[in-house]
């Protein structure tokens, strides 16, 4: 599920299905284009925290939302620009604190999925 059960972000997403559905929007992509619309609507906030973090954060996230939740991995070491292990943990250690990062039962992930997306989206441009 895209909100893993989230109370808050499943909340923001079934606001705007059901806002979506109200407007006769296609039920088949009701989930899908609620998602970009909630991803759109806070673009501008995203763009804002994005740049408020620095570089070693910025490849932490990025690596994160490409599906590498143990960033200690080599293959995410390799695609950092072998950034070292401490490095990446002080990173995610700042990005925990500050709200940014959870710790799962897989590893480390982005807490707002649709921030992770957001992520995604803005590196395939």
């Amino acid at each position: 599920m895209f909100t893993d059960g989230h109370p808050y972000y499943t909340q923001q997403l079934a606001y705007t299905v059901w806002n979506n559905l109200n407007q006769k929007v296609n039920k088949i992509y009701a989930v899908k284009n609620a998602i970009e619309e909630t991803i759109q609507t806070h673009d501008l906030d995203y763009e804002r925290l994005w740049n408020t973090f620095n570089k070693t954060d910025k490849k932490t996230i990025i690596g994160l939302s490409q599906g590498n939740h143990l960033p200690f991995s080599q293959t995410v070491l390799n695609k950092n620009n072998s950034v070292a292990t401490s490095t990446i943990f002080s990173s995610l250690k700042r990005l925990m604190q500050n709200g940014y990062v959870i710790k799962t039962n897989k590893g480390y992930e982005v807490d707002d999925p649709f921030f992770n997306s957001w992520t995604i989206k803005r590196r395939e441009l």
